[in-house]
């Protein structure tokens, strides 16, 4: 094979293990935060008489937000690339070491920026329901909240530097993406997003933030709101919570990303390979056609695969479990 095809896989898995990161700090930034799901349950809170520790910085949808974030990281970056890589021809990588940090701290900044605002101003609406503005959990949510969302928006920084160099890097600059840096990181973006509020919602620390009901029931209407202000030390606060969730929530939600990324990838680039489009890029359609179509017979074997483990999986856990006995 190639070394060409050879680096291009090897990027690959370099991309897969990048986003299994950021999707895990994604969904444990979004539970010190509250903007995913337990955001309905901190809402309610004070109009049901739960006075609360909780932070709460939802401002929109978490696919919405970071995708605010990484756009923000990757035009900066890409404006300091076009300035920096001139000054380096040859070795243009270390001017992404010194660009993509500094783009990434300005969407960090831009974070902490919303974050307050939203919980305060938040916090401030529930005046009437006598819900005070805690400053230690304004000021001590902050910078956790900061260092995960510049995992997240670093990580996925460089997925899009790596993807729109990727041909350069791998020795052919034909198969560099046509999409520009920001518009990549804006496609990604959405995508933690997407990721961390559909997975990671299942997962966000419910069991410890509704102690008072039995593992495994599903949350009624009744019970939003009702959060467990009190673990075995002292007041809890969404710190605690991502404690819990970064056991299994948070590599859970990073899990899920990095098996869409590798799978997505992998098929395309096997179906390039089968199909004759690799190494090189003829300008024949029918090797085209015959590369997309295998590399949707090998999409669609992998989900059938999938699904035909999960039914399997499910059966056994329901089996050895049992089922949940409600009230």
């Amino acid at each position: 094979m190639p070394i060409e095809v050879v680096l291009l896989f090897a990027w690959m898995l370099v991309i897969a293990f990048l986003a299994f990161i950021a999707c895990t700090f994604e969904d444990l930034e979004s539970d010190i935060g509250s903007q995913s799901n337990p955001n309905s349950q901190v809402q309610l809170a004070a109009q049901v008489g739960q006075i609360n520790r909780f932070f709460n910085k939802a401002i929109s949808g978490e696919p919405l937000s970071n995708a605010m974030y990484c756009v923000t990281a990757g035009t900066i970056a890409w404006i300091l690339l076009m300035q920096l890589e001139p000054l380096v021809p040859g070795e243009e990588w270390k001017a992404a070491v010194l660009a993509i940090p500094i783009g990434v701290l300005g969407a960090v900044a831009i974070n902490m920026i919303f974050s307050t605002t939203s919980h305060c101003g938040r916090t401030a609406a529930m005046k009437r329901f006598e819900q005070p503005i805690y400053l230690d959990v304004l000021y001590g949510h902050l910078i956790p909240i900061g260092a995960h969302a510049f995992m997240t928006t670093f990580c996925i920084t460089w997925i899009a530097y790596i993807q729109s160099n990727i041909g350069t890097l791998a020795g052919n600059p034909a198969l560099d993406h046509p999409f520009a840096l920001p518009l990549l990181c804006f496609v990604w973006g959405i995508t933690v997003g997407s990721i961390g509020s559909s997975t990671g919602d299942v997962h966000y620390g419910t069991e410890r933030e509704f102690q008072d009901r039995p593992f495994g029931e599903g949350k009624r209407v009744v019970y939003h709101g009702k959060i467990t202000r009190y673990a075995s030390c002292g007041v809890r606060t969404q710190k605690d919570i991502a404690g819990f969730c970064a056991k299994f929530g948070g590599p859970c939600t990073g899990m899920t990303f990095g098996l869409i990324i590798l799978f997505t990838n992998w098929t395309t680039l096997v179906g390039m390979q089968l199909g004759g489009f690799l190494p090189n890029l003829p300008a024949f359609t029918a090797i085209g056609d015959m590369a997309a179509i295998w590399t949707i017979v090998l999409g669609l074997l992998i989900v059938a695969a999938l699904a035909v483990g999960n039914l399997i999986f499910v059966k056994w856990v329901r089996k050895k479990c049992g089922p949940f006995v409600g009230v």
